[in-house]
C-alpha cells in the first residue's frame, strides 16, 4: 500500500512538473505575442486597437484552452480579478496542485496517532484549499474596500462634471486619482470606452467584476440619464448620500447586535470551560 502510494505521488509529482515547465514555456511564448501585438496596437489607429487587443487576449496555452472547454477559465479568471490576483486559471491550478504534494508529504510525515493512509490525504485536501480560501478572502476585502471607497467615487465624478468636463474625462481622472481597488474597476471602464465599446457594454463589465446592488444602481442612473438627459452630477450626488447613510444605519445595526453576538459565544464556549476545568 506504501509503495503504491509513493508510486503515485511520484507520477503525479512528474506529471505536475511537465505541466509548470510546459506552462512556463507557452507562458513566455504568449507573453511575445502580445507584446508584438500591443507594439502594433500602439501605431494603429483607433478603430484597428481593439481587434488587436482582443486578438492578444485570446493567445492562451494549450492548458488554458482546456479550461476553457471544461467552462472552469472563465468563472476562474473572474474569481481571480475580483481578489486582485495577477494570476490566470492555470497559475491557480498549478499552484493548488503544488500545495496538494506538499501537503501530502507533509501528512506522511507527521501522522501522529493515525495512519500515514488517512493524514496524507487529509493534510493534502486541506492544502489544496488552502489557495482558493487566500484567493477567497482577498475577493472578499477587495470588494468591501471598493464599496467603502465608492460614495467618493460619486463625490468625485459630480465634482469633475460641475467642473466642466465630460463623463468619460471624469471617469478617466478617477481611474489615475483613486485608490485601489477602485482605481483598477474604474480603469477598465474608461479603458473600453477609449477603444469605442458602448458604455452600456463597458459598465455590463463592472457590473460582472463587482457584484454589488450600490454599483447596480450607478450604472442605471447613469444609463438612463444617458437616455433621458438630467443633471447626472446631482443624481450621483444624492446617490452618494444614500450609500453614506445606508452604512451608517448599518453601522448602528451592527452595534446593537454585538451584545447579543458576545452573550451567544459566552453561552457557546462556557460549557467546554466548565468540562476542561472539571478535568484537571
Amino acid at each position: 500500500m506504501a509503495l503504491l502510494a509513493l508510486i503515485f505521488i511520484f507520477i503525479f509529482a512528474v506529471v505536475v512538473a511537465c505541466m509548470g515547465l510546459g506552462m512556463s514555456f507557452l507562458k513566455s511564448k504568449q507573453k511575445r505575442q502580445i507584446q508584438s501585438m500591443l507594439r502594433k496596437a500602439e501605431a494603429s489607429p483607433v478603430e484597428q486597437r481593439s481587434s488587436l487587443l482582443v486578438r492578444a487576449a485570446k493567445t492562451e496555452d494549450a492548458f488554458s484552452r482546456l479550461l476553457h472547454r471544461l467552462k472552469l477559465s472563465e468563472r476562474l479568471t473572474l474569481f481571480l480579478e475580483q481578489a486582485g490576483q495577477d494570476w490566470n486559471a492555470s497559475k491557480f491550478i498549478f499552484i493548488s496542485c503544488v500545495a496538494a504534494i506538499l501537503g501530502f508529504f507533509v501528512g506522511l510525515k507527521l501522522h501522529f496517532m493515525l495512519s500515514p493512509q488517512i493524514t496524507a490525504p487529509l493534510f493534502a485536501a486541506v492544502a489544496t484549499c488552502c489557495p482558493l480560501l487566500y484567493v477567497k478572502r482577498k475577493r472578499a476585502k477587495n470588494i468591501a474596500a471598493f464599496e467603502e471607497q465608492f460614495p467618493e467615487a460619486l463625490d468625485f465624478l459630480a465634482r469633475s462634471m460641475r467642473a466642466g468636463h465630460g463623463f468619460s474625462i471624469a471617469l478617466e481622472m478617477l481611474s489615475t486619482d483613486s485608490p485601489e481597488p477602485l482605481a483598477s474597476a474604474f480603469r477598465r471602464v474608461s479603458n473600453e470606452i477609449q477603444l469605442g465599446s458602448p458604455l452600456e457594454q463597458a459598465f455590463k463589465k463592472l457590473l460582472v467584476l463587482i457584484p454589488l446592488v450600490d454599483v447596480r444602481f450607478f450604472v442605471s442612473s447613469v444609463l438612463l440619464q444617458q437616455e433621458t438627459g438630467g443633471n447626472l452630477g446631482e443624481i450621483l450626488t444624492k446617490l452618494a448620500s444614500i450609500i453614506r447613510e445606508r452604512f451608517r444605519l448599518k453601522g448602528q445595526v451592527k452595534a446593537a447586535s454585538a451584545h447579543g453576538r458576545i452573550t451567544g459565544l459566552v453561552l457557546v464556549f462556557m460549557p467546554i470551560a466548565v468540562v476542561g476545568f472539571m478535568a484537571m
